[in-house]
């Protein structure tokens, strides 16, 4: 197997990854059904904010993300749960695979789409939901160039800026060659 080098930074490779849960709460201190198995190279806390973030989205697409959502809608707490730290050069994947199958084999219901060990780039999709997807990613509208007439594509952000009026910089400027 190959050996997976971790990136933090440009140049940067050795950092100590985490293994963290995020739990259901018991008791103020104490951590009930674990949910979630992830890993991070940065601290624990940052990592559960870009969660929190995520979560926040008008549709969140992650299971663990809506789990999140449900929770921080409701006013409840979740918790996180330190579970490993792995040093430079060790193989988190495993590690991670490790704390996910324990985790199933105990009856936890987790949220993880993946066995772990390769984030969201394990994950595949059915040729229908990559079709869903690409078609939800396909907004916007076809206009006519105000200078020379020609149809062109805007995305729906670029429309929202008021980007649809010209083909390009050159009818803009009105440098249109006829």
């Amino acid at each position: 197997m190959a050996h997976r080098v971790e990136h933090l930074a440009e140049g940067v490779t050795d950092q100590w990854v985490t293994i963290y849960a995020l739990c259901e709460p018991f008791a103020r201190w104490r951590t009930g059904e674990v949910r979630y198995v992830g890993k991070t190279v940065r601290v624990v806390w940052h990592r559960v904010r870009a969660h929190a973030y995520a979560a926040q989205r008008p549709s969140p697409r992650l299971p663990v993300h809506r789990w999140l959502k449900k929770h921080i809608a409701a006013g409840d707490p979740f918790h996180i749960r330190h579970l490993e730290r792995v040093p430079p050069g060790e193989d988190w994947q495993a590690r991670e695979r490790f704390w996910i199958e324990k985790y199933r084999s105990e009856g936890s219901r987790l949220l993880n789409l993946t066995d772990g060990g390769e984030g969201q780039s394990g994950r595949t999709f059915t040729a229908s939901h990559r079709a869903k997807i690409a078609s939800a990613l396909r907004t916007g509208s076809e206009f006519a160039c105000l200078t020379c007439g020609a149809s062109f594509w805007r995305k729906l952000n670029q429309i929202k800026r008021g980007h649809n009026k010209f083909c390009s910089r050159a009818c803009s400027n009105g440098r249109a060659s006829a």
